[in-house]
């Protein structure tokens, strides 16, 4: 039998490991519109003004010419949901 301390760090340890997994090579990066639709706190006018404040990024290209393009951003799914899931999303605006 194992004693509750032990229970415990076999526990968090679990989740550590699962959730790293996730953020990791399962993480899946999804685009604004699919991140409102997934987590329905966020609407596309907060993503507009606020979308900053979350971890995202987007491919930038640059041609031959010097200009680049570049793509809209995405957002990771699993590392946001776990924000959310652990009260990690107060922003301070301002």
């Amino acid at each position: 039998m194992l004693d509750e301390r032990t229970k415990q760090e076999i526990t968090s340890t679990v989740r550590y490991a699962i959730q790293h997994a996730l953020e990791t090579s399962e993480e899946k990066w999804i685009s604004g519109e699919e991140l409102c639709k997934q987590f329905q706190c966020f609407t596309p006018g907060w993503l507009k003004r606020n979308g900053k404040y979350l971890d995202r990024t987007r491919v930038v290209t640059v041609g031959s010419d010097g200009k680049e393009q570049r793509t809209g951003w995405v957002y990771p799914m699993h590392r946001i949901g776990r924000m959310l899931q652990e009260d990690k999303m107060r922003i301070k605006i301002g």
